[in-house]
């Protein structure tokens, strides 16, 4: 037999109110437990159900990563998802191409690879919007050797050492960092050229950023020389704007018309780029 009671405020002489462990409780209808927020560490693929987040306001999985880890969100009319916020977590920072992907069904939602990377979520206007979020994509590598940049050419930098790598963003077989498919955001980027000393009397080199294949950076500065052109800048940075797949790429830029210029390479202080993607949705 169901019982109704009709109140505006139900309160107690003590600190709380006890329900029976044999009973439940639903509010609105939405079923409630014991404990608001539900803490899982997950080593394996894994499906979020009903029982992760019926009565909870939040649910939070750690998870480790691997080629991919896949944790998937559940439907949109499971019992609970509309009312409980999910947040994911790397536990471990990820090796080689390994990382922590969350996805709707089978679509990529987000992707993870360093220990904090985390991604929160929950349901807006009957879909899974991303409330808060942070992942690492990061390269900074250096030019292996030596580079020539003929009088008055524009030459790709080619062949270059990693000192670090996380996201896998680096094309090593065609020398550009390429921006996540299916992914758009800002590309923070520096690169350094160091001209390797007595290449030519005035070098006048500078280092050059492409975007999908177009110049976002090439600067002359200081003064003329002998030839009436100008110093090479040695270093250019920005923040740049990239859809999926665009590529960045790093070029050298010869100003003269009388000398052959040397990009010099071999070691990290030398010519180098750093890089860092920030994902927007």
């Amino acid at each position: 037999m169901a019982a109704t009671l009709s109140l505006d405020t139900i309160t107690s002489s003590g600190s709380g109110i006890t329900i029976d462990a044999t009973k439940t409780f639903t509010v609105n209808g939405t079923l409630l437990t014991t404990g608001s927020t539900n803490v899982l560490h997950k080593t394996g693929d894994y499906p979020i159900v009903t029982g992760d987040i019926a009565g909870k306001s939040e649910l939070i999985i750690t998870a480790t990563t691997a080629a991919p880890r896949n944790i998937t969100l559940p439907g949109l009319a499971v019992a609970g998802a509309a009312t409980c916020v999910i947040t994911i977590m790397v536990s471990a920072d990820a090796t080689g191409t390994n990382s922590l992907r969350v996805q709707e069904g089978t679509t990529e939602v987000w992707t993870g690879y360093q220990k904090g990377d985390f991604v929160r979520l929950c349901i807006s206007d009957g879909a899974w919007i991303v409330v808060d979020h942070k992942e690492t994509y990061y390269s900074h590598r250096y030019l292996t050797s030596d580079q020539s940049t003929a009088v008055s050419a524009t030459t790709k930098a080619t062949g270059f050492t990693n000192i670090k790598e996380v996201g896998n963003t680096w094309d090593n077989a065609n020398d550009k960092l390429v921006t996540p498919t299916g992914m758009k955001g800002y590309w923070n980027v520096s690169f350094n050229l160091a001209t390797v000393s007595g290449a030519s009397s005035d070098p006048a080199t500078c280092p050059a950023i492409y975007l999908g294949g177009v110049s976002v950076t090439t600067y002359k500065q200081g003064n003329s020389i002998t030839g009436g052109y100008n110093w090479g800048q040695n270093a250019v940075t920005g923040r740049y704007y990239a859809t999926s797949a665009q590529a960045v790429e790093f070029y050298f830029v010869n100003f003269r018309s009388d000398y052959a210029s040397i990009s010099g390479g071999g070691s990290a202080e030398k010519t180098h780029f750093t890089a860092q993607f920030e994902r927007v949705y």
